[in-house]
């Protein structure tokens, strides 16, 4: 009895041994990536690289895509930005990949670090619900995973339509025209495709309807009156993929190796 005692004792021993190996002194990595349903966070340890990414003008989406080594439509799973007086200065965003044109796979982490208070500076918007969707272009820093964006090409809001399509939304503030025939009117499933306008003035209201093409709706309860914008307007994105002229990678078959 006594030996089968020691034996359980010695298990429990070796396993604690083994967990406390694994928090000390596993090796530390830029971001946290679990499996555990955990969002990343930035490792406050790690060098990032806050290169100072500045604006380029494009003449079309085929342009920004070739100055581009990432162009993908992307998903906002976290953020971890350090603010001064509640402004971003700097951090990080965490982007899953959801359709990969160029130089990058589906379901792949992307980092990506921003310093200061210009406008071009890429922070992204804190995840709500499921997180917003954005055809971004981005650039390599130094280190592996990460990456440098500016605005507006890093974040191009994508949105879900109803019948479960990615589209980009416009009107879009662009360097180049898009085809006017490309923009279509559209319904949209997405929740990300209706702003809560209720504390904005009825000019700041009425501006957004004129610059986005967006619909007002009203709702009420017995305390207070709510007002909404929904967006209407945007491109399907397997347009956008035709309008970045990318050539397909060649597949190496197995006649091949």
């Amino acid at each position: 009895m006594k030996s089968k005692v020691n034996s359980s004792m010695n298990k429990i021993y070796t396993l604690a041994a083994l967990l406390v190996h694994h928090f000390f002194w596993a090796p530390e990595s830029n971001a946290q990536q679990n499996n555990d349903g955990l969002l990343p966070e930035a490792n406050r340890d790690f060098q990032f690289d806050y290169t100072d990414l500045l604006p380029v003008k494009f003449e079309s989406f085929a342009a920004a895509a070739e100055w581009a080594d990432v162009v993908a439509v992307a998903q906002v799973i976290n953020v971890d930005y350090e603010q001064t007086r509640e402004i971003n200065a700097k951090g990080q965003a965490f982007l899953n990949v959801h359709v990969p044109y160029k130089g990058t796979k589906k379901n792949e982490l992307l980092i990506v670090s921003s310093k200061g208070f210009e406008p071009h500076t890429c922070y992204y918007p804190d995840r709500i619900g499921e997180g917003e969707r954005f055809l971004v272009f981005l650039k390599k820093s130094i280190n592996e995973g990460e990456y440098h964006g500016f605005n507006p090409y890093c974040q191009l809001q994508v949105l879900l339509t109803e019948t479960g399509e990615y589209a980009l939304r416009y009107p879009l503030t662009l360097d180049f025209e898009i085809d006017a025939d490309l923009i279509k009117t559209i319904s949209f499933n997405d929740p990300n495709a209706r702003i809560d306008a209720t504390e904005w003035t009825g000019i700041s209201r009425e501006q957004h309807q004129n610059d986005f093409g967006s619909v007002l709706s009203e709702d009420e309860d017995m305390f207070q009156k709510y007002y909404y914008l929904t967006y209407t307007q945007g491109i399907l994105i397997y347009q956008i993929r035709k309008l970045l002229k990318l050539s397909p990678i060649a597949r190496i078959s197995s006649k091949q190796m």
